[in-house]
């Protein structure tokens, strides 16, 4: 994809119309708040109403419009677009569970395979400004190596090819249609607010506060990059702002806190002063051992992160107790 020049006077994205899909997820309501404080006309779309979804809608269904809208449907997904005279688009929309995508591949690879290339042909359609494809660090697959934007995609567990197959969709759309697209890759996002309990972050501060033994899915060596929420929804504002500069880049977001599942637990204890009953189950199927991404590229043109892991893990267990104990 083109190269990147410096960042230089961003733009202003008052008044401007952004959708957000799967706006009501963990990630989308913490860049819905943002682009609210920014004086955005945020449009959010949904489908499913779990836990996290519930929570959302009930802080900002007054500040934001939200619209139920299957995001498997081309005719659904290009109304929305015109009926609201979307401007540019933040594809958070997906099946995002890896335990759940091993369980229902066939609904993972259709929503979020399918789900992008069904958006990106609304937008193509419709003419939209610019589109951000959230992508993952899983869609590199396994390797030995701490991964660039220009190494290949190699998924082979149904959540990593469902992102690998997306995140290719999305460079197509923009070398053969010439649709602005930019392609995000992230680690391990945590913070407050995250109501997936299957992940490590939330499932061990649920375990803190229930008293209860957190069980290990791997064999408690699995390393990722950990980066905060907050750190993920200034990249998204950051690229928003620069979308017309940086169309048909990929970049990578990641951070200096690696850890493995153990330094994860072992870091929680000695933060919070307290011991974490586990159990080591080693039960994960063709999932990636090990995970870094260099992102170089993204700190050239002004971005970085601000958040350590071990100062923000006391303010975001408060935010669990106070949740889990309400």
């Amino acid at each position: 994809m083109e190269n990147e020049s410096s960042v230089e006077g961003m733009g202003t994205l008052a008044k401007k119309t952004i959708l957000i899909t799967g706006g009501l997820g963990f990630i989308g309501g913490h860049l819905s708040d943002l682009l609210i404080r920014s004086k955005c006309k945020v449009i959010i779309s949904y489908y499913y109403r779990d836990e996290q979804a519930r929570y959302n809608l009930l802080k900002l269904n007054k500040k934001t419009t939200i619209v139920r809208s299957n995001i498997l449907s081309l005719n659904q997904t290009l109304e929305l677009i015109s009926k609201y005279k979307i401007k540019y688009i933040v594809h958070l929309a997906a099946e995002s569970q890896v335990t759940s995508a091993y369980y229902k591949p066939l609904n993972t690879l259709n929503t979020n395979v399918m789900g992008t290339a069904i958006l990106l042909e609304a937008a193509r359609t419709y003419g939209t400004e610019g589109i951000i494809i959230a992508s993952s660090d899983k869609a590199y697959g396994k390797s030995n190596k701490p991964y660039r934007e220009k190494d290949a995609l190699f998924g082979d567990h149904p959540y990593n090819v469902s992102k690998s197959s997306a995140d290719l969709i999305a460079q197509t759309y923009h070398k053969t249609y010439n649709l602005p697209v930019i392609v995000t890759r992230f680690g391990n996002v945590y913070g407050e607010a995250d109501l997936h309990f299957d992940r490590l972050i939330p499932g061990i501060c649920k375990a803190i506060v229930g008293k209860k033994v957190f069980e290990i899915r791997s064999d408690g060596k699995y390393s990722r990059d950990y980066i905060n929420v907050k750190d993920v929804v200034s990249g998204y504002m950051f690229l928003i702002k620069n979308l017309k500069r940086f169309q048909g880049s990929v970049f990578n977001f990641s951070s200096s806190d690696n850890f493995s599942v153990m330094d994860v637990i072992f870091k929680i204890e000695r933060v919070l002063g307290i011991k974490i009953a586990y159990r080591i189950l080693n039960n994960a199927v063709n999932e990636i051992p090990s995970q870094h991404l260099i992102d170089e590229k993204i700190r050239k043109l002004g971005w970085q992160t601000k958040l350590n892991f071990e100062k923000t893990i006391p303010s975001i267990f408060s935010w669990y107790r106070s949740y889990l104990k309400k």
